[in-house]
């Protein structure tokens, strides 16, 4: 393995979610707001975490309204393609793109401490779920798991450099 993996910054822009086809084809949930940035890229890293993932080239791109449907290099049998379920596809930092305010990337989300506009600890990012209407922010303290929308009601104020989101805790939102 390349030791060009471990030093490089990585960014997770789609997650594996299944094998689609015949071919060994991959269903991707994309983590990005524009699909066709998959239709760009040559190669990606594969891996359940940046420090693990492994290069491969793109061959085909498959983009509708629903999905994105990527072929790699090496995966041609949906058994193959079964292995990399729940893999995320990475890019590097370097050539991810420009983010409108108030977006942030996966990484600079997870691992946040959350807490209340009265400084209340709720727990810290743990997984983000990509949902229709909205993301969904999953927070854990302890044996603990809280589900926060990511919407401008709830989420006041997100520092990526110091780790640590603020939100509104509407009522019930933390029962």
């Amino acid at each position: 393995m390349d030791d060009k993996i471990f030093c490089m910054d990585l960014i997770a822009i789609g997650r594996i979610s299944k094998p689609i086809g015949t071919q060994g084809e991959l269903k991707v949930l994309p983590l990005t707001d524009d699909k066709q940035r998959f239709a760009g890229l040559q190669s990606v890293w594969v891996g359940h975490d940046a420090t693990r993932a492994e290069q491969r080239d793109i061959l085909a791109v498959r983009i509708d309204a629903k999905q994105v449907v990527v072929s790699l290099n090496g995966i041609e049998t949906p058994h193959e393609a079964k292995e990399f379920r729940n893999k995320y596809l990475f890019v590097p930092k370097e050539q991810t793109i420009k983010l409108h305010t108030g977006n942030y990337f996966m990484d600079e989300v997870i691992g946040c401490e959350v807490v209340t506009e009265e400084q209340m600890n709720v727990g810290i990012v743990t997984d983000l779920l990509s949902l229709p209407a909205n993301d969904v922010w999953v927070v854990r303290n302890g044996t603990k798991e809280f589900l926060i929308p990511a919407v401008k009601a709830i989420i006041r104020k997100v520092d990526v450099k110091m780790k640590r989101i603020t939100i509104h805790a509407l009522e019930g939102l933390l029962e």
